[in-house]
């Protein structure tokens, strides 16, 4: 059998066939290559979506799981709330001593706190720790620092809520050295201080000297002007200056340099303070804080006389006629 003649067009026909061939072969590869990175991508996509949707829904239900536990204290704190005072939101604060291993801290002072919602009004209340009250679960009036070491913070709310009729929505509780943290960060505060203050109690490692004149108070001198009660109206007279440093730390909170020194603040006051206020109160507070802006704190004490024996009787009729002038039911309203 005899080949077929050569023929230089039939190589040319078969070699671009098989160029063609190739080009079709290199073609379907890439687009496998493609279709399987493509899918490969998704895949990977689909997979970080699917991680990432686990993800925020662990993180969302512990949220809300947070969230829903706030909701509950604050209605169960909300449950026994006189709406009389639903425009203000009234805050219970306890200045703690340092207290001895033999009887624990005890609350030297004792102030409520109330903001006024619509105006931004702030006004206090100090009340002298050896004010005679009711106490439950005590057969007689006895001094009102009594109640905290009967039954801590709970107990003091109750006892003050209760004689003076006022709801408090929350409580603050600091020590004297957390309080001169925050003096000191706030870069001290001036205060007129009216007498000569001295007083020593080596036994409780307490000195103080304080001149008489203006004097500007770094954290360590404040909490022991707030401490001192050994002049002649004792707990009266620590009562008084109470009121005086409450209107300075006001003053110095509006200043505008101390705006930078929240993020401080609050840092000392997530560690070293016990409050009922938490992180979703947040915004509620930093619209009070922002409608303080320009207004001037009232601070008052509560009605009453100064025994022989240092303590301090309340008057139940001024007491009354002060919270209806703080709290008149007309101008009441507003959101918690």
């Amino acid at each position: 059998m005899s080949k077929k003649p050569y023929s230089e067009t039939r190589e040319r026909i078969k070699q671009k066939q098989a160029q063609k061939r190739r080009k079709r072969n290199v073609k379907i590869v890439r687009i496998f290559m493609a279709t399987l990175i493509v899918m490969v991508v998704l895949t990977g996509v689909g997979w970080l979506s699917m991680q990432i949707y686990h993800w925020g829904s662990q993180r969302m239900a512990v949220y809300m799981e947070i969230y829903d536990g706030y909701k509950q204290r604050k209605d169960l704190r909300a449950a026994s709330f006189d709406p009389r005072f639903d425009g203000y939101t009234n805050i219970l604060v306890l200045g703690l001593d340092p207290g001895k291993e033999d009887s624990g801290q005890s609350a030297d002072a004792v102030i409520i706190m109330s903001f006024k919602h619509n105006t931004g009004e702030v006004r206090f209340i100090t009340i002298p720790r050896y004010t005679m009250v009711n106490i439950q679960g005590r057969n007689a009036p006895e001094p009102l620092n009594n109640a905290y070491y009967y039954g801590g913070i709970p107990l003091m709310e109750q006892t003050v809520s209760k004689n003076l009729g006022i709801t408090l929505h929350h409580y603050v509780a600091i020590d004297t050295e957390a309080l001169a943290e925050v003096v000191d960060v706030m870069g001290g505060i001036d205060i007129y201080v009216d007498n000569d203050l001295n007083y020593d109690d080596p036994e409780g490692d307490l000195y103080i000297h304080i001149p008489k004149g203006i004097q500007h108070m770094e954290g360590d001198m404040a909490q022991k002007y707030l401490r001192f009660a050994s002049d002649d109206l004792g707990a009266y007279g620590r009562s008084m200056r109470q009121q005086k440093f409450l209107k300075a730390f006001c003053s110095k909170l509006m200043e505008p340099d101390s705006l930078s020194k929240i993020p401080e603040l609050v840092k000392i006051c997530d560690k070293r303070i016990k409050s009922s206020i938490e992180a979703f109160d947040s915004g509620h507070f930093a619209s009070l804080l922002t409608n303080m802006q320009g207004t001037k704190p009232v601070v008052t004490i509560l009605p009453g006389e100064l025994q022989h024996d240092g303590s301090w009787i309340y008057n139940p009729e001024k007491t009354t006629e002060l919270i209806d002038e703080l709290f008149p039911q007309e101008e009441s309203g507003g959101d918690d």
